[in-house]
C-alpha cells in the first residue's frame, strides 16, 4: 500500500482482502502529495468501482464525486469500459468520432447485427447470429478490425463473418453508434495512431492501479500497458487461481507473464484469508494445487477449523435437489442460519429448474441472480430510445423503437417508405423525418404523426441543452428526471401503459422506477449530462444489478458468484460432463480453468460447505449415468463427509469411506468390489444402496461406461 514507484505485482490470495490494497493504496498517495486527477483505478465492475470510491472516501474523510468525464478533479476509478468510454468521449473530435455517439447495450448490438446479416445477404440458417457476435467480439478484443479480419479469413464460415463484421461497422458508423468491445478498442487504436492523445494520456496517469488482474483481455492489456508508458507506476493485483473469464477473452498470462513485462516488478503475496474456516481453505488449496499453470501461495488463516464440508451422493437430480434443499431448510432450523446467508452455485443453467422445484417444495425462500433483467424490460428499453434519440437523433435504431410507441399511426408501411426514403439520399430516418412534408409516399395521417414527433424530439434536445451535450446543472439544460418525466408524459407513453397496464402490470411503476434512478444521477452528478447518463446505463453488468435481497436463497451460476461471498454455499452436480464441462477432455487448459471455477466456488463459502453429485441426470431430455467429478478426487477426504443421499434422509450418518469414486453405502457385499456381469462384462461398483426391492447398484463397464442395475433380477458376480 506504500509502495513508492515502479511497477508492482501484489498476488492476492481469494478472501486475502485484496480490495483494501487498492484503497487504501488510492488514499495514501493523495496524503502524499499526489495530485487526484493524476490516479487511476481500474476494477471490473461498476458496482466494484462503487464501492471503491466509497471506502477511499471514507478513509479521507470525504465524499468523492464521479461525474463519468477524464477531466475531473478527483481520482478515476471505474472499469476498463467505462475509461474507455471516457477518453473516447474527450478525444472524439480529434480521433475523428461524432462528439454525439451512442453506445449500445448488448441486445441493441444484437438487433444492429442482425441488420448487418440481412445486409451482407446471410441469415440464421447460414451463419449461427450468436457466433457471428461471439467471433466478432472476439475480434475486437484482439484489436482486430474488419479490414484485418476479412484478411485473414481461411474457410468459408470466416468469409461470411467477415462480411457481417463488414456491413455491422458500416452501420453502426452511420447510427453514430459504439457497441462495448469498441470502447476497447477504439481507446487503444486512438493512443496507437494518434500520439499527441497518448503523451497527452500518460502524462496524466502518474500511477495506475488495476484490481482483477488476472480477468485482463487482450485489449484490456494493450490500454493497460500503453498509459502506464511514461511513468511506469503500475500496481497491478490479482489471483491466477481464480481466472474464469477465458470463454469471454480472459487471458492468463496477462498476470503470469507480469514479471516478464516488468523485469523491475516488485511482488507482493497476500496469502492470509480472512473469510473462510481452516477446514473450506484446506480443501479448496489442495484442489488448486492440481493446477499447472499458477504461481504458487500457501493459504492460511487464523480462523476456526470449522465443520467438515459435506458431500452428498444422490440417485438422481431430483433426489440431489431433495437433499440440498433438506440441508439449507436444516440449517436454518437447527442452527439458525438465515436463508438469506445462502447460496446455491452451478456450473450451467439448467441445472437450476429442479432446484427451484425441490425449495418450493420445502418451503424455502429463494431468487435467483439473473442481473441485469431491469435495464432490458421493454418499457425500459423504450424509454431510454427515447432518451438515445435526444441526445443522438441519427441513431437509427432507437428511432425505429420509438417512432411508433405509443402507437401514432405510424406503421410498417410508413416506417418503409421513410426508411426508403433515407436509403435513397444517404441521410438519416431522423433527416427523412424532417423533410416528410416534401417528400411525399406518406398519409396526410402518417404525415401529420411524423411533424408532431420531430416537433416533440425538437423540444426535448432543445430541454436537452440542445444537442444534448449538457445535464443537469449545466447551461440551463433540465435535469435527467425532469427531462425523462417530459418524455413518459408528452410522448403519451405513461397514458398509453396506464390505460392499458392489468390490474398486476408492472410497467408503469418500472417506468417510475427508472425515472426515481434517474433523479439519483441527477443528485450524484450536479454536472452530469444526458450523454454521462446513458453512458452509465449502458455499461450496466450483470453482477452490478443482482440485488442484495435477505431472507431467500441465492440461486446463480458459478460464474456469477465471483466477488461474492455466503456463509454458508451449496455446489450441485459435481459430476464428469458439468464440472468439468464436457469440453476438458480436447483442451487440458479448460479442465484447469474449470478446476479454477470450482475453486472459486469453495472459496466464496465462510463457514458451510455442501457438494452434490448424482449417479443419474437427466439433461435435453436425456437421462444418463453419471460419474462423480474427479474434482472431488482431488480434495482431502478427512475434510470432507460423505453421504448417501437416502440415508441422509434419517439422522446423521458416519463419514463414508472414499475409494476413488466408491461409495460405501449400506449396497452390502457389492459395495466397492469388482464384478462381471453376463452381458456387460467386468466392471467396478462406484456406488451400492440397498432398496425396497433388492440393491440397487452403479457400475462402471470399461466397454459400456455407467449402468444402473438391480438385484435382483440382474445378476452379478463379485470377482474379488
Amino acid at each position: 500500500m506504500t509502495h513508492g514507484s515502479g511497477p508492482m505485482l501484489v498476488l492476492a490470495g481469494a478472501g486475502s482482502g485484496k480490495t483494501r490494497v487498492i484503497t487504501r493504496r488510492v488514499a495514501w498517495l493523495m496524503t502524499q502529495g499526489v495530485r487526484p486527477p493524476e490516479i487511476l483505478a481500474i476494477t471490473f465492475t461498476n458496482k466494484a468501482a462503487g464501492e471503491m470510491k466509497s471506502r477511499v472516501g471514507a478513509l479521507l474523510g470525504r465524499e468523492l464525486r464521479d461525474f463519468g468525464r477524464l477531466d475531473q478533479p478527483w481520482p478515476i476509478i471505474c472499469t476498463f469500459h467505462s475509461l474507455g468510454l471516457r477518453i473516447l468521449r474527450h478525444y472524439a473530435q480529434r480521433i475523428g468520432l461524432p462528439a454525439d455517439f451512442t453506445v449500445y447495450d448488448a441486445a441493441d448490438a444484437e438487433r444492429m447485427l442482425r441488420q448487418a446479416m440481412s445486409a451482407a445477404e446471410l441469415d440464421a440458417s447460414t451463419v449461427n447470429p450468436a457466433l457471428a457476435a461471439a467471433r466478432i467480439s472476439m475480434a475486437k478484443n484482439r484489436l482486430r478490425s474488419a479490414e484485418q479480419f476479412a484478411s485473414e479469413a481461411g474457410d468459408v464460415l470466416d468469409r461470411w463473418i467477415a462480411r457481417i463484421y463488414a456491413a455491422y461497422e458500416k452501420l453502426m458508423a452511420q447510427n453514430k453508434a459504439l457497441d462495448f468491445d469498441d470502447l476497447l478498442m477504439r481507446a487503444c487504436t486512438a493512443m496507437r495512431d494518434f500520439a499527441d492523445v497518448r503523451d497527452e494520456l500518460q502524462q496524466r496517469f502518474a500511477h495506475i492501479l488495476i484490481d482483477e488482474y488476472q480477468d485482463t483481455n487482450h485489449a484490456q492489456y494493450v490500454l493497460a500497458h500503453a498509459l502506464a508508458g511514461r511513468h511506469r507506476n503500475i500496481v497491478v493485483v490479482g489471483d491466477p487461481d481464480q481466472s474464469i473469464y477465458a470463454w469471454r477473452g480472459a487471458d492468463i498470462s496477462n498476470i503470469l507473464e507480469f514479471e516478464q513485462d516488468y523485469p523491475d516488478a516488485r511482488v507482493i503475496r497476500l496469502e492470509r484469508n480472512y473469510r473462510s474456516t481452516g477446514t473450506i481453505l484446506h480443501i479448496a488449496s489442495r484442489l488448486i494445487a492440481h493446477n499447472r499453470r499458477r504461481k504458487r501461495k500457501d493459504l492460511w488463516t487464523e480462523n476456526d477449523r470449522g465443520r467438515p464440508a459435506l458431500l452428498l451422493h444422490c440417485m438422481d437430480e431430483r433426489d440431489e435437489a431433495r437433499a440440498v434443499a433438506q440441508e439449507l431448510r436444516a440449517l436454518h432450523e437447527k442452527e439458525g442460519y438465515d436463508y438469506g446467508q445462502m447460496a446455491v452455485f452451478y456450473r450451467i443453467n439448467a441445472l437450476s429448474r429442479v432446484m427451484e422445484d425441490a425449495l418450493r417444495d420445502a418451503r424455502v425462500p429463494y431468487r435467483i441472480a439473473r442481473g441485469v433483467d431491469f435495464f432490458h424490460r421493454k418499457e425500459i428499453k423504450d424509454v431510454l430510445a427515447y432518451l438515445r434519440v435526444v441526445a443522438n437523433p441519427d441513431d437509427d435504431l432507437s428511432m425505429e423503437r420509438i417512432i411508433n410507441v405509443p402507437p401514432r399511426g405510424l406503421g410498417d408501411v410508413a416506417l418503409s417508405r421513410l426508411r426508403g426514403y433515407a436509403r435513397s439520399r444517404g441521410v438519416s430516418l431522423w433527416q427523412a423525418m424532417r423533410e416528410a412534408e416534401t417528400a411525399g409516399g406518406l398519409s396526410p395521417r402518417a404525415a401529420k404523426a411524423v411533424a408532431s414527433l420531430v416537433t416533440m424530439i425538437g423540444q426535448w434536445r432543445a430541454r436537452a441543452g440542445g444537442t444534448a451535450s449538457a445535464g443537469g446543472g449545466s447551461g440551463g439544460a433540465a435535469p435527467i428526471r425532469q427531462l425523462m418525466e417530459d418524455i413518459v408524459a408528452g410522448s403519451g407513453l405513461e397514458k398509453y401503459l396506464r390505460q392499458s397496464a392489468s390490474e398486476d402490470s408492472e410497467e408503469l411503476a418500472n417506468v417510475n422506477e427508472l425515472i426515481t434512478h434517474a433523479a439519483q444521477f441527477d443528485a450524484e452528478n450536479p454536472q452530469g449530462t444526458l450523454r454521462d447518463y446513458l453512458a452509465q446505463v449502458s455499461l450496466v453488468s450483470d453482477i452490478d444489478m443482482i440485488a442484495e435481497t435477505g431472507g431467500a436463497v441465492t440461486l446463480m451460476t458459478l460464474h456469477a458468484a465471483k466477488g461474492l461471498e455466503f456463509p454458508v454455499v451449496a455446489i450441485i452436480g459435481m459430476e464428469e460432463g458439468i464440472l468439468p464441462h464436457q469440453r476438458v477432455e480436447t483442451a487440458p487448459a479448460q479442465l484447469e480453468e474449470e478446476r479454477r471455477l470450482c475453486f472459486v466456488g469453495i472459496t466464496r463459502t465462510r463457514e458451510r460447505l455442501i457438494m452434490s453429485h448424482a449417479w443419474r441426470r437427466t439433461i435435453r431430455g436425456i437421462s444418463e449415468d453419471r460419474l462423480r467429478s474427479r474434482f472431488l478426487d482431488e480434495m482431502p477426504e478427512e475434510a470432507i463427509e460423505e453421504c448417501d443421499s437416502m440415508a441422509r434422509r434419517g439422522e446423521r450418518c458416519p463419514p463414508a469411506t472414499r475409494h476413488g469414486n466408491d461409495e460405501l453405502a449400506d449396497g452390502g457385499e457389492y459395495a466397492g468390489r469388482r464384478v462381471r456381469h453376463p452381458r456387460f462384462g467386468t466392471g467396478k461398483v462406484r456406488h451400492a444402496e440397498r432398496a425396497a426391492d433388492g440393491i440397487r447398484v452403479v457400475v462402471e463397464f470399461p466397454e459400456v461406461g455407467l449402468k444402473t442395475l438391480m438385484i435382483p433380477p440382474a445378476v452379478l458376480e463379485i470377482v474379488d
